[in-house]
């Protein structure tokens, strides 16, 4: 949890409004055409790598950035781009692994703040070192879903083309912003939901959970539950400002308390990188929207504008 602080994910926010800066300037001037979500994964891998520790050479970003990609990009399909991912999660515990042995044996020193130096010296309860294997995936639930962040980037630049008179009133102040960046994670989809099975039989609310029962914890629909929310199919930033949700009402990343429930600490992240991206997009560069489709796919996950949101014409302010 400590390596959340504030100014920890401060950090990470700089180096992707770097990333996206450097990124943008490249674009404007070569005057290409360029389809947003692809480009975002490379700019977060290094972004990422470099804020907890990874060593990363520059001949190497695309191929990680592909299989970090794969990971949350083509988990949820069937057939080969599946079977892509099964492959891409052994490549990539297989390179961490290998980063945490070379951070244990002195050939690579990461500051000591950075989640790989504090993963590779973690310990069991019983004072032994993790195993090289599990640390790597420790290692790795930090980078992939940092990574999985673009799609709520890309989601993030849905909303401001579409929604264009909520994007203006985000740009009045930092709770208006925060407002839209909220609504735009309860408005749409990312995975639908978390999946869980019963260690231990319990009773809930006159609800029984038999041992080994799977249960499925439906995010969208809590998000979108009229019980909770006014007109939920509509996109309303300002529900953020008037009135905080509770806990267990939004719920695009688990519910409950980060320390004692079920809600991930990468929540913080989530919102750091999509206000970094709110930024830049609003502020700091200009662009086109060129015909295409943007209807959302809600048949694969995470779902997407099935155009994968292209860009043109961009500039720098």
């Amino acid at each position: 949890m400590d390596l959340m602080a504030p100014e920890r994910i401060r950090v990470l926010g700089e180096l992707l409004e770097a990333e996206l800066m450097r990124a943008a300037a490249g674009w404007a001037s070569d005057g290409r055409e360029i389809t947003f979500y692809d480009e975002l994964h490379p700019m977060l891998t290094r972004a990422v790598c470099a804020w907890a520790g990874v060593p990363l050479e520059a001949a190497e970003v695309q191929r990680r950035a592909r299989e970090l990609r794969a990971l949350f990009d083509a988990a949820g399909a069937r057939g080969p781009r599946h079977l892509w991912s099964r492959y891409a999660r052994r490549k990539v515990d297989h390179w961490l692994s290998r980063v945490v042995e070379a951070i244990r044996d002195g050939g690579q020193t990461p500051d000591e703040d950075t989640a790989a130096f504090r993963i590779a010296h973690a310990r069991e309860f019983n004072g032994e070192l993790l195993a090289a294997n599990i640390a790597a995936v420790e290692l790795a639930n930090v980078l992939r879903p940092t990574v999985a962040t673009a799609v709520y980037v890309v989601l993030l630049a849905h909303a401001l083309h579409t929604h264009p008179e909520a994007a203006q009133v985000a740009r009045e102040g930092p709770v208006q912003r925060n407002a839209f960046i909220q609504e735009v994670r309860r408005f749409y989809p990312f995975f639908p939901s978390l999946i869980a099975r019963v260690r231990q039989p319990f009773t809930w609310r006159g609800l029984s959970f038999p041992a080994d029962r799977q249960v499925i914890l439906d995010l969208y629909g809590t998000n979108h539950d009229p019980s909770a929310w006014s007109d939920p199919d509509a996109f309303r930033p300002r529900r953020f400002a008037a009135h905080p949700p509770g806990p267990f009402d939004f719920v695009p990343q688990g519910g409950g308390d980060h320390l004692a429930g079920h809600r991930c600490p990468g929540e913080w992240i989530v919102v750091e990188i999509m206000e970094r991206a709110f930024e830049v997009l609003t502020r700091r560069i200009r662009y086109e929207v060129p015909q295409q489709d943007l209807g959302l796919d809600f048949g694969r996950l995470p779902a997407l504008p099935r155009s994968r949101f292209i860009m043109r014409g961009v500039g720098l302010n």
